[in-house]
C-alpha cells in the first residue's frame, strides 16, 4: 500500500453532526474527566472519574460516516486547506482527509505531513473554561484532541513514519499556555496568528506552505533567509522544566480570488461569505483581519458542492457579523447595513434550492439599524413557526460602562448609553420574525468587571424576561480570554476569582436557559422530527437543573456573600 503524502484530520468533537441538535456542538466544552475525584466519593462509585457520562456524550456526539476511513464531511477550514493543496498541484491520492477513528490507516513511510485542525485543543476556549471552572476538570474537547494525537503517534511508531505533525486553526494559541503538550503530542509546528477562524488564511498559500514543510525550509528561525512563513522557536519554563515549540506565522491575507472553493462536503453544510468584521471590539481577534466579501456566485458554488456530494439541504452561513456584509466600515456612515447586498446574498443562497439557511453570527445593532432588513431577509429565507432561524449574537455584558470601553463600535449606529434599548429591541425584532438569538457574554472582561457591572447584567436579563415574557433567547457566559487587542492581559481565573457578582451572572444565565429556553421553547424551534425533538427536550429538562444545584453548593462552600447573591436572584430576579 502506498500511503498519502499529506493526511488531514480533526478530533471527534469537530467531526460530528451532533444528531442535528441546535447548538449541541458546544457540548464538546462539557467537563469529561475529574482526576481529583477521590475514590471514597459517591460520584466515583457511580461514574469513576467521569463528569459528563461518556456514554451520553458519545451518543449525542455521534461519529460521521466514512468511506474506507476517508471522512464524508470535515470542518470547513480543513476543507479549505484540502482545496488549496489540490489547486496548487498536489494529486488527489496524495491528500487524504481522514476520519479520526481511522487515521492510523493513512500514516506510513511515504506520509510527509499530518495536519490537525484544532479549535479548542487544550480546553482553554471561553465556553470550556467556564464549564470546567478554569480547567479544573478536562473537557471533551481536550480529551478527544489528546486521543487523536495519541493515535497519530501510535501509527507513526507502528508504520515507521517520520511525518511532521502540524497543528492549525483558531485554537493553536493555547499551546503557549501549556507547552508540555507540544512535547507530549510530538508536534513539529504550530501555525499561529492569522490562520484562525473558520476559514484559515493559509488557504491562499496552501501548496507553498506544505512544500516548505516537506522540504525542511521551516526547520529553524532564520531572520536572514527570505521566507513568507516566519518561524519562531519559543522557549517556555514551567514546573522547573524547559519546553520548546516551533511556531509558524503567515501574515498575508489572501484576496477573494486567492481563496479556493471547497471540493468536498463540509460539516453542518457550513460555507463562509466573508472574512473579517470591522466592528473593532477590543476583546476579539477577528477584528484584526481585513474585510473581504465573497461574491454571490462563489457562495453558490460551495453550497452546490455540499448539496451534490454531501446530500445536504441546509447552508450554515459563516460570517463574523452577517449585517456587515457588503459595506465598507471606513466609508459607511455609522456602520449602516448594506441591505441590498445582504438581500442579494440570501436570494442567491436560496436560489440553489436548499431548504434552510441561517447565519452563524450577527450583531443586535446591525439587525435593527435598518427596520426593513430583518423582515426582508426573513421573507427570502422563509422563516416561520416551522422554520426558526438561529443566530449567535454578542450580548457581552449588561454594563453600559464596559460596553462603552471595550465595544463601542459594536453598537454603531447607536451609542453605548442606548445598549439596554438595543438589546431589548433586538430580541423583539428577531423574535417577531422567528429568529432566536443565542447570546454569549464575557465574565471578567479584561479583569475589569465590578460587582455593579455584574448586577447590571443580571438586571438586564431579568428585564427582558419581564417585558417580553414570550421572548426566545439563550445566554451563555464565557470567561474572558486574552485575545485581540487585549492579548497581553491576563486570563480571568474563574476557578479562583469567582466573586459573588460573577457567580450571580452564571446562576442567572443558567436559570434563564433552564426555565425559559429548555422548559418553554426548546422543543418548538427544532426542525427535525417531533420524536427526536421530544426526546432531547426531555433529556435537557431532566438534566438541566443540575448546574443550578451545583452553583448553589459552590455558593455555600464559598461563604455568606455568595449565598446572598443566589438568594437575591431567587427573590428578585427569578
Amino acid at each position: 500500500m502506498k500511503y498519502p503524502k499529506v493526511v488531514l484530520s480533526a478530533d471527534r468533537t469537530l467531526m460530528s453532526s451532533y444528531r442535528g441538535i441546535s447548538l449541541a456542538s458546544f457540548f464538546g466544552c462539557a467537563p469529561a474527566i475529574d482526576n481529583s475525584r477521590t475514590k471514597e466519593s459517591f460520584w466515583y462509585y457511580i461514574l469513576k472519574n467521569q463528569v459528563t457520562p461518556r456514554v451520553l456524550f458519545d451518543f449525542i456526539c455521534n461519529p460521521i460516516g466514512h468511506i474506507n476511513g476517508i471522512a464524508n464531511y470535515a470542518p470547513y477550514g480543513l476543507r479549505k486547506v484540502e482545496a488549496s493543496l489540490l489547486r496548487d498541484g498536489y494529486k488527489p491520492e496524495d491528500v487524504v482527509v481522514a476520519h479520526p477513528d481511522h487515521i492510523d490507516k493513512f500514516i506510513g513511510p511515504e506520509t510527509q505531513v499530518v495536519g490537525t485542525y484544532e479549535m479548542d485543543p487544550l480546553g482553554m476556549g471561553p465556553v470550556t473554561m467556564t464549564f470546567t471552572f478554569g480547567r479544573k476538570t478536562m473537557s471533551y474537547d481536550e480529551l478527544y484532541n489528546r486521543d487523536l494525537h495519541m493515535k497519530i503517534n501510535s501509527a507513526k511508531a507502528k508504520n515507521g513514519s517520520k511525518a511532521k505533525v502540524v497543528v492549525g486553526a483558531s485554537g493553536t494559541w493555547q499551546y503557549n499556555y501549556d507547552p508540555a503538550k507540544i512535547e507530549e503530542y510530538g508536534i513539529y509546528g504550530i501555525v499561529e496568528g492569522d490562520l484562525g477562524g473558520i476559514g484559515p488564511e493559509i488557504d491562499g498559500a496552501g501548496g507553498s506552505f506544505f512544500d516548505a514543510l516537506i522540504n525542511g525550509d521551516l526547520e529553524t528561525a532564520n531572520p536572514f533567509k527570505k521566507n513568507k512563513f516566519k518561524v519562531e522557536i519559543k522557549e517556555f519554563s514551567k514546573n522547573d522544566r524547559k519546553y520548546h515549540g516551533r511556531f509558524i506565522h503567515y501574515s498575508d491575507e489572501p484576496s477573494v480570488d486567492e481563496i479556493p472553493n471547497i471540493v468536498h462536503p463540509s460539516m453542518h453544510g457550513m460555507i463562509e461569505v466573508m472574512r473579517g468584521c470591522g466592528r473593532g471590539c477590543k476583546f476579539c481577534d477577528v477584528t484584526l483581519r481585513p474585510l473581504r466579501y465573497y461574491p454571490v456566485e462563489k457562495v453558490q458554488q460551495e453550497i452546490e458542492i455540499n448539496m451534490k456530494y454531501g446530500g445536504l439541504k441546509n447552508a450554515w452561513i459563516q460570517s463574523d457579523d452577517i449585517f456587515v456584509y457588503g459595506l465598507n466600515p471606513r466609508t459607511t456612515k455609522n456602520m449602516q447595513p448594506n441591505r441590498e447586498a445582504i438581500e442579494e446574498l440570501f436570494k442567491g443562497i436560496m436560489d440553489t434550492g436548499i431548504e434552510h439557511t441561517n447565519p452563524t453570527h450577527g450583531t443586535l445593532a446591525g439587525a435593527i439599524a435598518d427596520e426593513r432588513l430583518i423582515p426582508n431577509i426573513s421573507r427570502i429565507i422563509k422563516s416561520g413557526p416551522d422554520n426558526f432561524i438561529g443566530i449567535q449574537c454578542g450580548f457581552e455584558t449588561g454594563s453600559i460602562r464596559l460596553i462603552g470601553k471595550y465595544a463601542d463600535r459594536k453598537l454603531a449606529p447607536f451609542k453605548p448609553s442606548e445598549w439596554h434599548w438595543v438589546v431589548k429591541e433586538g430580541v423583539k425584532t428577531l423574535n417577531e420574525h422567528y429568529w432566536v438569538p443565542a447570546f454569549t457574554l464575557i465574565m471578567g472582561l479584561d479583569n475589569n468587571e465590578t460587582m455593579d457591572d455584574s448586577w447590571e447584567t443580571i438586571r438586564l436579563i431579568h428585564e427582558l424576561e419581564q417585558e417580553q415574557p414570550d421572548s426566545k433567547f439563550t445566554v451563555t457566559p464565557l470567561t474572558f480570554v486574552p485575545i485581540g487587542l487585549l492579548e497581553k492581559s491576563d486570563f480571568f481565573d474563574i476557578g479562583n476569582t469567582m466573586d459573588a457578582g460573577k457567580l450571580g451572572v452564571m446562576y442567572k444565565t443558567w436559570q434563564h436557559n433552564f426555565s425559559h429556553g429548555i422548559q418553554k421553547f426548546m422543543s418548538k424551534v427544532g426542525r427535525d422530527n417531533p420524536i427526536k425533538n421530544t426526546f432531547f427536550s426531555g433529556l435537557a429538562k431532566t438534566l438541566g437543573g443540575i448546574p443550578l444545584s451545583s452553583m448553589e453548593k459552590f455558593a455555600r462552600k464559598k461563604g455568606p456573600e455568595h449565598e446572598r447573591a443566589i438568594e437575591k436572584i431567587k427573590a428578585n430576579y427569578w
